[in-house]
């Protein structure tokens, strides 16, 4: 089948076929990665099941557990004593990579310092939803391009390079600036960070 694919495209599409054989491959060992951590927290649980929410340890790794993310047990103590704890734990999970607390003051505090600022926070998640069009388009042009004929045969190759790193940087900048809007989302809800 592969063999009638690049015969049909004259060879066009054999970069484009590795890609998406290594894209494969890539997502496989990912998700076997995942479900082998999960096994070992789901380990740890039943071992330390006895101890309760009183321990901090138990209470992270509950926490890990449930909603992706190891989150101070001051953290998480405050969230669920509001309304909905559930939902608030796994927004402030979500938004953990983007968030800290400092270890004396228990203070809360975006980790990149440009981002402590909500106008800063608004016009970059605008720019990466901008970045993302912008690269998904040039990805899919240069793609079309090549597949149609349009480029040479010499410098095949790199359109394609283009296109896949074009390609991989629109779904950076999407993925980054979701997590971005909805991080900023859950600080000002459930923490009441500006």
């Amino acid at each position: 089948m592969i063999d009638k694919l690049l015969e049909l495209g004259n060879g066009r599409l054999l970069i484009p076929i590795v890609a998406i054989a290594a894209g494969i491959v890539l997502v496989r060992g990912v998700f076997s990665l995942s479900r082998s951590r999960s096994a070992d927290r789901r380990d740890f649980l039943d071992l330390f099941q006895k101890c309760g929410a009183e321990n901090d340890l138990w209470l992270t790794v509950a926490v890990r557990h449930l909603a992706g993310a190891y989150l101070p047990s001051s953290l998480i103590r405050q969230l669920m004593a509001g309304t909905q704890p559930g939902r608030a734990l796994v927004e402030i999970s979500g938004a953990w990579g983007l968030l800290d607390m400092h270890d004396e003051t228990g203070e809360l505090y975006w980790r990149l310092k440009v981002f402590r600022m909500a106008r800063i926070r608004k016009l970059a998640i605008w720019l990466l939803h901008a970045l993302y069009f912008i690269l998904a388009f040039a990805a899919l042009g240069l793609a079309y391009l090549a597949l149609r004929g349009r480029i040479e045969e010499n410098s095949l190759w790199v359109a394609w390079m283009y296109s896949i790193i074009g390609a991989c940087g629109a779904f950076f900048a999407l993925f980054y600036g979701s997590a971005l809007s909805d991080a900023d989302k859950a600080a000002r809800r459930w923490l009441g960070m500006q």
